[in-house]
């Protein structure tokens, strides 16, 4: 099987990469503006922007799967570019599915949309992927990522292809980008005199890179075909203070620490179903705790030092 991964680089793509070129008789064909050595025989990278129809025609090959992760993201990142996130993102996936339609032997796209997709006017918090999408603000420059997901969706089910939609929440592991939760309080707690810590009673529920790279490859089953599914762990729903809490205690952390509440049209409550994705697996799923995630990233961070 040839599969292609946009964005492959990245923490997720990273992972990901490394399981499929376990699979038997597998060639992985990875894209990214970022260079990294994945020091495989089987694994093949690009280094360009798929922004650039000319990188697509670089892969000498009739590809099988595509995971499209390449794509703008990071609150920071797109309330400062909103109008240039917005665009990149629509140009790359308009290019892979034009891309896609052109392979011969296509048997799926997956498409990484997120949990950002459900509305903070959703009052319970509950998401499941039946929900309707309503945009919150038309004014707001994060609503650029909200659009370019919501818009990617579309897209990628109008495509014709046979597809996969993955609704990611959360997830998080060593030697992730310190924009994303968990590696921030990390961070803030090792190299701020007085960290602060922004919305504490916003609830969350967090989603260990290995379990999430079980459910991409687990949806390369039959089942999942024209399917959108959540990719998120419900079993563990914490709010940012008693986070904060957490990975102190497991740092053995003596810092006196602030919060503060801000409005950035994050909703207080992000607690996914994940129905779904049980029945279309077949199997029963089991998680890494979130201590025993936590203790995992500790040892990242000392190992690393």
């Amino acid at each position: 099987m040839n599969f292609l991964i946009t964005g492959g680089s990245g923490f997720i793509g990273r992972s990901l990469v490394e399981k499929l070129s376990k699979i038997e008789n597998s060639k992985i064909y990875v894209i990214d503006k970022v260079f990294f050595n994945f020091n495989k025989r089987n694994v093949f990278f690009i280094k360009g922007d798929i922004g650039n129809t000319n990188t697509l025609n670089k892969v000498k090959a009739n590809i099988n799967y595509i995971y499209h992760l390449a794509a703008n993201l990071g609150v920071k990142k797109i309330v400062k570019f909103p109008l240039e996130s917005l665009d990149n993102n629509l140009l790359t996936t308009r290019n892979i599915i034009k891309f896609s339609k052109k392979q011969k032997k296509i048997k799926r796209i997956f498409f990484f949309s997120t949990s950002e997709v459900y509305s903070i006017l959703n009052k319970t918090g509950k998401m499941s992927e039946n929900d309707n999408l309503i945009l919150p603000s038309i004014h707001h420059p994060r609503t650029s990522y909200w659009l370019s997901k919501i818009y990617g969706e579309f897209l990628t089910i109008r495509s014709g292809l046979p597809f996969t939609i993955f609704r990611v929440f959360n997830i998080y592991g060593p030697d992730m980008k310190t924009t994303h939760v968990i590696p921030s309080i990390f961070d803030k707690l090792k190299n701020k005199k007085n960290p602060l810590f922004e919305n504490p009673n916003h609830a969350r529920c967090f989603l260990y890179m290995d379990d999430a790279i079980k459910f991409f490859i687990g949806a390369l089953k039959p089942t999942f075909k024209n399917q959108i599914v959540n990719i998120a762990n419900p079993s563990e729903e914490i709010k940012i203070k008693d986070l904060v809490k957490k990975i102190k205690k497991i740092l053995n952390n003596k810092k006196k620490i602030r919060y503060k509440n801000i409005k950035n049209l994050s909703i207080t409550r992000r607690m996914p179903n994940i129905l779904k994705i049980k029945k279309l697996l077949k199997t029963k799923i089991k998680f890494t705790k979130l201590d025993q995630g936590l203790i995992l990233i500790k040892n990242y961070y000392e190992n690393k030092n």
